[in-house]
């Protein structure tokens, strides 16, 4: 097992963290390069108000983890804001991002959907880095499998129901793979979607299947009745993303 963190002189590092440091600045630095093309000042990116879409997205990431796994925390409430041992929700991690973006494009006066097609392909590549995190943390895996790709999962974080297996399906590579192949086609589409909003609209498509398709293996996500919640997101992501890439301009 690769250990959650190491330590250098007297300092700790946690690997999740640093896993999501290098996803934030592999995205900033693809923004950044791309942000003229969208007719947006490339100096914005090393604005302090960028901290805006970090924080939020780490405070909605953290929101959505811990009711999600409230059972848990309602026991460890001291464990809310141990982010440093991971946990967080994608889903809240996005919206505390968009929030975050919105403040930006309203203060800087910059077209909000502009900016959100700017990023979006940066956002799903640091989300594919992301699920790295997963692996480091033992979570977002799916049921006990023999194929040889199958990784092997810490019985304190198995359902009791599999508590007797050893390997299973690594379904946060599954959706890491399918987002870095959504990357590309963003990258492909960008230039040739020109009403604003469509390459964001595109990018909530693509995230909105590659979720779905890594769903139907993971065992670990909340549901409403026998619904994954995950599933309910990403319908609403796939109907709202189809719209934006429809739409016509006025």
């Amino acid at each position: 097992m690769i250990p959650n963190s190491f330590p250098i002189g007297p300092l700790t590092i946690h690997i999740y963290g640093l896993i999501i440091a290098i996803a934030i600045l592999l995205g900033w630095t693809i923004a950044k390069k791309r942000a003229l093309s969208y007719k947006i000042k490339a100096d914005l990116f090393d604005d302090p108000l960028l901290l805006l879409p970090f924080i939020f997205g780490i405070v909605g990431g953290r929101l959505y983890h811990v009711i999600d796994k409230w059972d848990f925390y309602s026991q460890n409430p001291n464990q809310i804001f141990a982010i440093t041992n991971g946990g967080l929700g994608i889903f809240g991690a996005l919206a505390g991002v968009f929030i975050g973006f919105w403040f930006v494009a309203k203060i800087k006066k910059v077209d909000f959907l502009k900016l959100l097609d700017l990023i979006s392909p940066a956002l799903i590549l640091g989300q594919a880095i992301g699920r790295i995190g997963n692996f480091i943390n033992q979570e977002g895996f799916g049921p006990p499998t023999n194929l040889p790709w199958g990784v092997a999962i810490d019985p304190a974080h198995r359902p009791g129901q599999y508590l007797f297996s050893t390997h299973f399906h690594p379904t946060f590579f599954y959706e890491a793979i399918l987002e870095v192949l959504a990357f590309i086609v963003l990258i492909k589409m960008s230039s040739k979607l020109k009403l604003p909003g469509q390459t964001f609209g595109l990018y909530l498509v693509l995230y909105a299947l590659s979720r779905a398709v890594a769903e139907y293996w993971r065992i670990d996500t909340a549901k409403i009745g026998e619904i994954k919640v995950a599933y309910i997101l990403a319908f609403l992501s796939l109907i709202f993303g189809i719209y934006l890439v429809k739409r016509r301009e006025n």
